[in-house]
């Protein structure tokens, strides 16, 4: 199977496509990062796009919309592309170029999420969040996962584990990593918040004889990485705190962390943070952090969801201390989120179905 990916070169959406294709065997697939003249020329793209998706435009046509919105060097990649059997995207932006890309080369499209203000009704196949379960409805295009796929799983982090506990010199006993985001409409991380998670890791790690390793974000708020940093990455107890700015000898300090941890600790406002860590067969806590208004976001529903699944443990600051010792001590594991492997299945079932409609044998 020959695969083209659209890329917006947002992370997040690349490593939920990344996660789908590493686990497709026997396939070839083709990087294509989409860059756009104008953001208004994106948007308005996708507005033709869903007025036009279900009806016949010729060749000449869709090139014009290509070329007209695209930068020179994308637009030239796209016309480089042949042979192919799937357009696979992730998000809005790219959303667009995926359908019609489908018609100029007569592939299957798959998209990621719900994208906006297209829809998926004319995608060969969407691979839908819970979160976006409700603008399903009773499509058949649709492939219904509980998170987001991501190129996570325990085999994949099992193989370096041993030569990366050796690099962070780390000792025998309990490892609980810690993966901080920052803050949207709904949540944020304060200082006061951080304060309190210092206190709450200082005291486990002293309690339990832990070791802890610490992460943050992009979107974490300046203050708030500066302080745990100035306390938490001298201290006994943690063996390593790296932040997006942080030089590191480890090629990557994030899967690092989810390799070699007993317990991970996820905030709640990273959706995609949360999946990944549900999927590394570690025990998982997401916490909640300073709410920002009384509405909460849908994947507090999710992760409700999960929790019932046994997949995870929600919390809050004030929980926190004694969830981390009631789940230490629990012996059996979480329940691991399997979405990517879900996500593969329903596309080679796509082209299965496909074949037996070909052969008749439907």
């Amino acid at each position: 199977m020959n695969i083209v990916v659209l890329s917006d070169k947002k992370p997040g959406h690349y490593k939920q496509s990344l996660g789908i294709v590493e686990k497709m065997s026997d396939c070839r697939v083709e990087w294509l990062e989409i860059e756009f003249q104008h953001k208004w020329r994106d948007n308005l793209l996708r507005v033709i796009t869903r007025v036009s998706a279900g009806i016949p435009l010729s060749t000449s046509i869709i090139r014009f919309l290509l070329r007209w919105s695209l930068t020179t060097s994308s637009y030239h990649a796209i016309l480089q592309i042949q042979d192919i059997d799937l357009v696979l995207s992730t998000g809005s932006s790219v959303a667009a170029v995926n359908l019609l890309l489908g018609k100029l080369l007569n592939a299957k499209t798959v998209t990621c999420r719900r994208p906006s203000p297209i829809g998926i009704r004319h995608f060969d196949l969407a691979i839908l969040p819970m979160l976006s379960w409700n603008s399903a409805k009773d499509r058949n295009n649709v492939c219904k996962t509980i998170g987001v796929p991501n190129p996570i799983s325990p085999d994949i982090l099992k193989t370096k584990q041993d030569h990366l506990k050796q690099v962070l010199q780390l000792q025998e006993g309990t490892v609980i990593g810690i993966l901080l985001g920052g803050t949207d409409r709904y949540e944020t991380i304060t200082v006061e918040d951080a304060k309190q998670l210092h206190t709450i890791c200082d005291t486990v790690a002293k309690t339990i004889n832990a070791q802890l390793l610490l992460t943050t974000s992009r979107r974490t708020p300046t203050d708030v990485s500066n302080y745990l940093k100035s306390k938490s990455a001298n201290a006994d107890w943690c063996s390593l705190f790296i932040d997006p700015d942080t030089p590191s000898a480890l090629d990557d300090p994030y899967q690092t962390i989810l390799s070699v941890s007993d317990l991970l600790i996820v905030t709640a406002d990273s959706f995609s943070m949360v999946c990944e860590a549900a999927s590394s067969g570690c025990k998982v806590i997401v916490l909640s952090l300073t709410q920002k208004r009384r509405k909460q976001h849908k994947r507090c529903e999710v992760y409700r969801y999960m929790q019932e699944q046994s997949i995870l443990t929600l919390c809050g600051l004030e929980e926190l201390s004694r969830e981390i010792d009631r789940i230490l001590a629990l012996h059996q594991q979480n329940n691991i989120l399997r979405d990517t492997e879900k996500a593969v299945r329903a596309i080679l079932n796509l082209f299965e179905s496909n074949n037996k409609k070909d052969n008749g044998t439907m």
